[in-house]
């Protein structure tokens, strides 16, 4: 079973994505009352439409995602017009400490992909709240920030999006760092197929693009919620496949007690291995500033996080 914990606009559309995917059965979990059984059974008569036979459940009770082998967590406010993630940070924290709470208590088994902003900084809440081991935890930041990427890439230079392959590390927010030389056309570094202001052009337009979307429409759904999907692919089908995201760092890139996206191996474990690779002064520089971004907002949590087992990471 897969459960996802809220079921406003992101929830509902993960668990669309997943239903048609036929991956498990699906427990949709929310506080507000008829939510959950609402978009499981508006689910459900679409699933019927096409023949599809995955099973919906919606619930107010946490005890019905015991036996999760993965929890998707999607719960909190999301960004409004003007703001950035960051300003959502204690708005979101307490929410994600009460979710993560009820995620040890009844499936503390599994596997947790964090979707609520900001990301970074709620993936580093959860793994705290749940003293899950690190590779247990994990968000899907840089997934969505790729594709944004990619399609901008795509348009510029007139290539198919599945031509291109991406590299954002930092944070899933203003100072995320695009590495041109691990961001590839057809195995060709974007380096060598347009200038370094090209390429500054083309991630200005990706750091924005969520704000142009959320001005224009309230919210960004779809993008998101395929990002996760294709994460709960590599994870339940054990693809080792590589992406990046966000996890718990130990040491890797010289930082530690953070949460950052980095590129990394997901499987059914979720994150099986992080892959370290070498960046020039530039970007050292620009993943360093990024880190300190978060520590301090880490730093400015208006919550009390449990101690760190340190025998779980």
């Amino acid at each position: 079973m897969i459960s996802i914990v809220g079921s406003g606009k992101i929830g509902a559309n993960v668990a669309v994505h997943l239903a048609m995917k036929g991956y498990d059965d699906l427990t949709l979990v929310d506080v507000v009352k008829g939510l959950p059984q609402g978009e499981a059974m508006d689910i459900t008569h679409m699933l019927s439409a096409y023949g599809a036979e995955t099973k919906v459940t919606g619930s107010n009770d946490y005890g019905d995602i015991a036996g999760s082998k993965l929890v998707i967590v999607a719960a909190g406010f999301g960004r409004k017009p003007g703001q950035t993630r960051l300003d959502l940070m204690n708005s979101n924290a307490g929410i994600i400490k009460d979710v993560c709470e009820q995620i040890r208590k009844n499936a503390p088994d599994a596997v947790l992909l964090m979707v609520t902003n900001p990301l970074d900084v709620m993936t580093y809440v959860s793994s705290r709240v749940t003293g899950f081991e690190r590779h247990r935890v994990l968000g899907m930041s840089g997934t969505l920030d790729g594709s944004r990427l990619r399609n901008f890439l795509a348009g510029e230079l007139g290539v198919a999006r599945s031509s291109v392959t991406t590299m954002i590390i930092g944070e899933h927010g203003d100072s995320m760092v695009p590495i041109p030389g691990y961001t590839t056309v057809g195995g060709i570094p974007a380096s060598k197929l347009m200038s370094p202001e090209k390429f500054d052009e083309v991630v200005k337009g990706t750091r924005g693009v969520a704000a142009e979307v959320i001005a224009r429409k309230g919210a960004t759904i779809h993008g998101p919620a395929a990002a996760v999907t294709v994460l709960v692919d590599a994870i339940i089908n054990d693809k080792k496949a590589v992406f990046n995201a966000s996890t718990y760092l130990d040491g890797e890139y010289g930082f530690s007690d953070v949460v950052m996206d980095v590129p990394m191996v997901v499987g059914k474990g979720g994150v099986e291995r992080i892959l370290e690779v070498e960046l020039n002064k530039a970007e050292k520089d620009a993943l360093d500033a990024s880190y300190h971004i978060l520590k301090d907002a880490i730093s400015k949590l208006q919550i009390t996080l449990p101690p760190r087992n340190d025998g779980s990471h």
